[in-house]
């Protein structure tokens, strides 16, 4: 270990020692009726729900209010202020990346923590590649809290979430009232409006109804109006002596524009690199998409013409009913039973750049070339401007339909609590890839699509288009239909030995079974009249098409158990530590990738259909009548596989991690408090396929992550700001390009006009901090001074007025 960090660490365990005596010496275990300690109580990832001092687990809540003050433009951005949460929210609406603390990114979306919506997941897996589970989640004002678990109990509480659980609760209508915000945007096109309302209807009977709806361009400039969509909800509960019924349903349909990586200067070295922005392209502001790149036609999945319109984004229509029943029977037992039917589908648009460069370098390279000339026009290309081989994700999201039921009964004895259940699972997924290559210019005002000629006069390209498929990633015109069922049993047990100390135990098996089929295994090219002129083009002399089917029928089975123990010292102080183990089964990421699919017993498919999770949690909780301090050293150890479709690589890898996280807030005076999270962490790859990498850090994992916010509260005035950042990280596991530190500061000011009010004033990223989350490129060694990245977007303010009745 680094002298540096042990220094570090000592320091922190000195501080909380010390604020440990301070509490024993400041704090009388007899306190009056009038002292209230900090805590809350959580239901997310624990069977007896209870204040978070008395139980083992690392968890965080946000509120309503909060979440508005942290000025999030997208719903994975409220993740980033959670502690130990690395949420990477540059591409829009969707399609994030979100890990936990220890745990790797080492593949699009959030495969070791599910997002759940009232304690069932959105989707099983959560990185379905263009279907993840946050492109089918929205925030708005019917939201109630966001409840966030780190590792802990969420091995044996929810599948294929080992890592932890974000979970959405919301409003039942029992708090008669409502609200309406409006919002908008002062440096950028966006409006929404956001509404609640919550009323009895009779006797213990109460009805909830809440949603959104939005339009505008989004945060950066894409040159049409991009965002366009809401989402619908309603809720009926009835309340009766010994339970409840709860029967609610959410209509979703939502069309964003999705960002992928986009060019980047860099100059310097790997290890000290210098990013800026090309001259005729923003990386704050700038988007791929363009006002000249509106359709694409190519052959769809199902054999048929596939016209799409790219300014659909990534559009998500989601159409959801559920349920939620609980029952008293006596004698300390209980029946809780949740479950929920969606369906899922959509589509997702979204131009990538395969590669970037000089004219020479993109446009003179295309066989045949004679000349260039922007699309539809006679004009000459600019010989000095850069260019972009675009490759369109044109991903049909034809069935992402899931259900999900959850049913436990419970028995409570004096000192021991019991709890057993039962989940079932069924997740289709049916996607269709139906991906183009096109060529256009590099800029963020309306870029304009190319034109190659030859030099006999002849168009190599069709308004642009240069391939119908992608023969340089092998084509990769793709069909996938299966179908992912799980039952998973499960049971967790509570001691109480003493009045101090509490034990807990749990574990739970995932009986999994995948059936169904995927198709394109074979890179087969036919000539095709795509725009159905008459005349062949020369694009349409090699249309890429679906061919070779593989048939899918295997099993995997997911052992997971958490081992807990808290003691508290009294009301104040507390320690803790856990044990666990969990695993994510393998969903799409590993299909092509040249396993037996249909056999279970498989050496080589064994290895990979399931990617294990192991976890040491050990820490200490202080609290206090204005203040509260988490602190929580970890260890994890992850095996897992995966299979790139743009790089065509298949990794198998395991890593190791240890670190601390402090999650604490203070309130100075009624006026003034302070919350700030901090999060360290040490990864390792043990082993790879790629023994070079072996010993190196996890590409995109910073040492240090970090958010604070203090708030300023004077009567009807409120003010403060949020501040989050992590230090640098490398790009890829080959260590050797660095993304650089940042610091987001998002500022807010609200004032009360009235007593039902409220108008907000919030910037995010008001100091236009380069915030870079990935990049394809892991070294600058071989490259042009241009790498493809993502970024966080650059300064947007916004205002909303809220009502409350």
């Amino acid at each position: 270990m680094e002298p540096k960090l042990v220094k570090k660490l000592l320091i922190f365990g000195t501080l909380n020692v010390a604020a440990f005596m301070f509490s024993q010496t400041a704090v009388s275990d007899t306190l009056s009726k009038k002292d209230k300690v900090i805590d809350e109580v959580v239901i997310t990832g624990n069977s007896n729900p209870k204040s978070s001092v008395k139980t083992s687990l690392s968890i965080s809540t946000l509120k309503q209010a909060e979440i508005i003050n942290a000025a999030p433009r997208t719903t994975a951005e409220i993740f980033r202020t959670i502690p130990g949460i690395r949420a990477e929210s540059s591409g829009g609406e969707g399609n994030s990346n979100i890990t936990v603390r220890g745990v790797p990114v080492s593949a699009g979306g959030s495969r070791y923590l599910l997002i759940q919506e009232d304690g069932l997941p959105v989707m099983q897996f959560g990185d379905i590649a263009f279907g993840t589970q946050d492109q089918f989640t929205r925030f708005d004002s019917f939201v109630s809290r966001v409840e966030a678990l780190r590792g802990g109990s969420a091995s044996v509480f929810a599948s294929n979430s080992p890592a932890g659980i974000i979970n959405f609760i919301t409003k039942t209508g029992e708090k008669a009232g409502g609200s309406i915000t409006q919002q908008v945007g002062l440096n950028y096109k966006n409006f929404r409006t956001d509404i609640d309302y919550g009323t009895p209807l009779g006797k213990d009977f109460y009805i909830g109804i809440g949603g959104f709806y939005r339009g505008g361009d989004g945060p950066r400039k894409t040159g049409y109006t991009s965002n366009n969509g809401g989402q619908f909800r309603l809720s009926l509960l009835k309340k009766f002596e010994k339970g409840s019924v709860r029967i609610y349903g959410k209509y979703l349909d939502d069309r964003t524009a999705p960002y992928m990586p986009m060019p980047i200067a860099v100059s310097g070295s790997d290890s000290n690199p210098d990013y800026t922005s090309l001259s005729n392209y923003n990386i704050l502001t700038g988007a791929l998409q363009s006002s000249n790149f509106r359709n694409d036609l190519t052959f769809g999945g199902n054999g048929q013409i596939l016209k799409s319109d790219i300014r659909d984004g990534m559009h998500s229509v989601s159409k959801a009913v559920g349920m939620e029943f609980n029952y008293d029977f006596g004698a300390g037992w209980k029946l809780d039973a949740k479950a929920r039917y969606a369906a899922n589908d959509g589509q997702f648009l979204a131009p990538f750049p395969a590669s970037v460069g000089s004219k020479s370098e993109i446009l003179d390279t295309v066989p045949g070339y004679g000349s260039a000339v922007y699309a539809g026009t006679n004009t000459a290309v600019d010989n000095n401007a850069k260019y972009m081989k675009t490759v369109l994700f044109n991903t049909k999201l034809n069935n992402l339909n899931n259900f999900f039921s959850d049913v436990n009964i419970s028995k409570k004895w004096d000192k021991i609590k019991l709890n057993a259940g039962v989940y079932n699972s069924s997740q289709n997924i049916n996607l269709s890839w139906n991906w183009n290559t096109y060529l256009m210019e590099v800029s963020d005002k309306n870029a304009r699509l190319v034109d190659v000629i030859s030099n006999t006069g002849t168009k190599i390209t069709d308004n642009g288009l240069l391939h119908y498929g992608v023969p340089e990633w092998g084509g990769l015109n793709r069909n996938y239909d299966t179908k992912y069922s799980v039952i998973a049993p499960h049971a967790q047990v509570e001691i109480n030995p003493t009045e101090k100390l509490t034990l807990d135990f749990g574990a739970r098996y995932d009986f999994g079974n995948v059936s169904g089929s995927f198709s394109g295994v074979k890179n087969t090219t036919r000539t095709i009249d795509i725009n159905q002129n008459g005349t062949i083009e020369t694009p349409e002399l090699a249309v890429g098409v679906v061919d070779g089917t593989v048939p899918v029928d295997y099993k995997y089975g997911i052992f997971g158990y958490s081992v807990g123990a808290n003691y508290a010292f009294d009301t104040h102080n507390a320690v803790f530590a856990r044990v666990s183990q969990g695993g994510s089964a393998s969903a799409d990421r590993i299909l092509f990738a040249g396993y037996n699919y249909t056999n279970s017993n498989d050496p080589a498919l064994d290895a990979v259909k399931v990617n294990k999770l192991n976890q040491i949690e050990v820490g200490y909780k202080l609290r206090g009548s204005k203040y509260f301090l988490n602190t929580t050293l970890f260890q994890a150890r992850t095996i897992e596989a995966n299979y790139e479709a743009t790089t065509q690589l298949r990794t198998e890898n395991k890593y190791q991690s240890f670190g601390v996280e402090f999650d604490g807030f203070y309130k100075v005076n009624k006026n003034f408090d302070v919350r700030a999270g901090l999060t360290y962490t040490h990864a390792e790859i043990k082993n790879a396929i790629d023994n070079t990498i072996i010993g190196n850090m996890p590409r995109r994992t910073p040492k240090f992550m970090y958010s604070v916010n203090p708030n300023v509260n004077i009567e009807k005035l409120s003010f403060g700001f949020f501040a989050v950042g992590s230090t640098k990280a490398y790009t890829q596991d080959s260590n050797k390009l660095i993304m650089p530190g940042y610091v987001i500061v998002n500022p807010y000011i609200s004032y009360k006009l009235m007593k039902n009010l409220t108008v907000n004033v919030n910037a995010n990223n008001v100091f236009n901090a380069l915030a870079i989350t990935e990049a394809e490129e892991g070294t600058l060694q071989g490259t042009n001074g241009i790498v493809r990245a993502r970024t966080l977007t650059g300064r947007t303010f916004g205002a909303s007025v809220k009502f409350d009745f």
